[in-house]
C-alpha cells in the first residue's frame, strides 16, 4: 500500500536564520520602549487631569481655592514616576508616599488628635475626616494596550527581517 504524504519545499535555511534572530530579540530594549511609552501616558494624564479611563479627576480643594490644577501644584508627584526595564518585564511606578491614596482614594482620619488641621489657600480647615477621591494615574486603557502590542510587533518585525 502506497503512503501518501505531504511534501514541503522551501528555503529552510532562511527560516532557520529568521527563527535564530527571533530568539535573539532584546526584550530589555522592548520593555524600555514600553516604559517610555507608559511614562508619556502618565505625563499626559497629569496635563489633562484625567485617569486611564478618560474620566476627569475630581478637583481638589486646593485647586478650587487657588485656581490651580489638581495634583500638579509642585509637580513632585508627577515627576516621581519612573520605570525599570528587565528582560522579563517592565515595572512602572513611583515611590511618592501618597501615590496609593490618590490612585485608589481613601478616607483620612486623625491618628493622635481629635481632628485634622490643614491649610487651603489662606484659610485653615479643621475636619474629623477627609475623603480623598480616587484620581488614578497608572493603568492601561485600550489605546495603551494597542500601542504596546504594536511596539512588540514592530520589534519582532525588525528582528526577522
Amino acid at each position: 500500500m502506497a503512503r501518501e504524504g505531504l511534501q514541503i519545499q522551501g528555503d529552510f535555511l532562511a527560516v532557520e536564520r529568521r527563527l535564530e534572530r527571533l530568539a535573539m530579540v532584546n526584550f530589555t530594549a522592548i520593555h524600555r520602549e514600553i516604559g517610555e511609552y507608559i511614562l508619556g501616558t502618565v505625563h499626559d494624564r497629569f496635563k489633562k487631569g484625567e485617569g486611564p479611563d478618560g474620566k476627569k479627576w475630581p478637583a481638589s480643594y486646593r485647586a478650587k481655592a487657588e485656581g490651580g490644577q489638581t495634583l500638579v501644584d509642585t509637580r513632585h508627584f508627577q515627576n516621581s514616576f519612573d520605570y525599570r526595564e528587565r528582560p522579563d518585564r517592565v515595572d512602572v511606578g513611583t515611590n511618592w508616599p501618597y501615590a496609593r491614596v490618590h490612585q485608589e482614594g481613601r478616607v483620612i482620619k486623625p491618628r493622635m488628635a481629635r481632628a485634622l488641621r490643614f491649610r487651603i489657600g489662606d484659610q485653615w480647615a479643621v475636619k474629623k475626616q477627609v475623603k480623598i477621591p480616587a484620581r488614578p494615574v497608572l493603568g492601561l486603557n485600550n489605546e495603551d494596550q494597542a500601542e504596546i502590542r504594536e511596539i512588540v510587533a514592530e520589534a519582532i518585525r525588525r528582528a526577522i527581517e
